[in-house]
């Protein structure tokens, strides 16, 4: 089975993306049911080959599978639509420049929409607060492939709106409102330099920010050097992190927000994959605004990029580390990974 699986996940990269999906799914998410004592005896009196045939679960990640990390087992892509179904708040994580990761999270829009004939706004983190009134204008008036260009998506530094029109093609199938949820831009820069004083008024009461927790801030303070190729001074980090700590405020607000007003269904995220672990994330947020709130109101399904083919694969819990934690998401959904240059060796060339 180990050698079948890895044979197919280097035949990936050969075969068309669709194909490569659904018979990855078909040969690796396969579930094994707990063997009886019975079995367990069949199976010692079996030959040491025979013995050595792995569970499915087991399987290092490749692309096209989705684990659920609470069963600890591969499902199918209907089994997340169907373990979705009903959450309030479910927030599907990217690498920005993937299209594949756009393609999946249009299609768990679709389906979740069409399965439960329910109205989840689509909160994004691309799109500022700022600009609701524009997005409002803008999803009326245009088809969602020409939304990019009336919104000048372009000047914006977002990977091309042409990766990112499926979600909001599946979102206008579907009636579902959009939601601009990420800070204005124009507030950035003076927090980085006045902290939460820079905020206007209005907005820092909306997101009444409480002081930034320990054990979150070193995690994002390692998270915003590594990013920033450790050349940012280390007496800035705790500035860059706590702008990273509003704007998850932000978008779990713009996410309650809109449940409250105009989404009763509730909403999805449409964010980075840091942006909605549900430890230190959006998440954490969430259960800020609503106290109340239940586990079971709040998904979170992460887009991971698979390593390339190879012996030593990591397991799932290695990719869930790489984030900070074991409990970063509820489902993790694996995919090719995309050819980049090491941003770090240009800015070393360019010193």
């Amino acid at each position: 089975m180990k050698t079948v699986f890895r044979a197919h996940t280097r035949s990936c990269f050969k075969q068309s993306l669709s194909l490569c999906l659904a018979i990855t799914a078909m040969i690796a998410a396969t579930e094994f049911p707990v063997r009886s004592a019975q079995a367990q005896a069949r199976t010692s009196s079996q030959p040491a080959g025979m013995r050595d045939i792995p569970d499915a679960n087991s399987l290092p990640p490749a692309p096209g599978l989705i684990f659920d990390m609470a069963g600890q087992r591969y499902i199918m892509f209907d089994d997340l639509v169907s373990h979705l179904a009903g959450t309030r708040f479910i927030l599907i994580g990217e690498k920005h420049d993937n299209p594949i990761h756009h393609h999946h999270q249009a299609q768990l829009v679709r389906a979740l929409s069409k399965r439960e004939d329910t109205k989840r706004a689509v909160v994004w983190e691309m799109f500022n607060r700022d600009q609701q009134e524009s997005l409002d204008q803008a999803w009326q008036a245009v088809p969602p492939e020409e939304l990019g260009s009336e919104m000048k998506w372009g000047e914006s530094g977002w990977p091309s709106w042409h990766d990112y029109a499926p979600i909001a093609e599946a979102a206008k199938e579907n009636g579902l409102p959009m939601v601009a949820g990420n800070l204005p831009r124009d507030v950035l820069r003076p927090m980085i330099n006045e902290g939460i004083s820079a905020l206007p008024t209005e907005l820092a009461q909306k997101l009444s920010l409480p002081a930034l927790p320990d054990d979150i801030a070193a995690r994002f303070d390692q998270e915003i050097a590594d990013g920033h190729c450790n050349m940012l001074p280390k007496s800035q980090l705790p500035a860059f992190s706590l702008v990273q700590f509003a704007r998850d405020a932000s978008l779990a607000r713009a996410m309650i927000d809109a449940n409250k007003t105009i989404s009763p269904d509730g909403a999805f995220l449409i964010a980075g994959a840091m942006h909605v672990r549900d430890d230190i994330a959006v998440p954490y947020h969430l259960r800020r605004y609503a106290p109340d709130i239940d586990d079971n109101d709040i998904a979170v399904v992460i887009l991971v990029e698979a390593d390339d083919p190879g012996e030593d694969l990591p397991g799932v819990r290695d990719y869930a580390l790489r984030m900070g934690s074991e409990n970063v998401a509820d489902f993790m959904w694996f995919t090719n990974d995309l050819p980049r240059a090491d941003p770090c060796e240009d800015i070393q060339i360019g010193q």
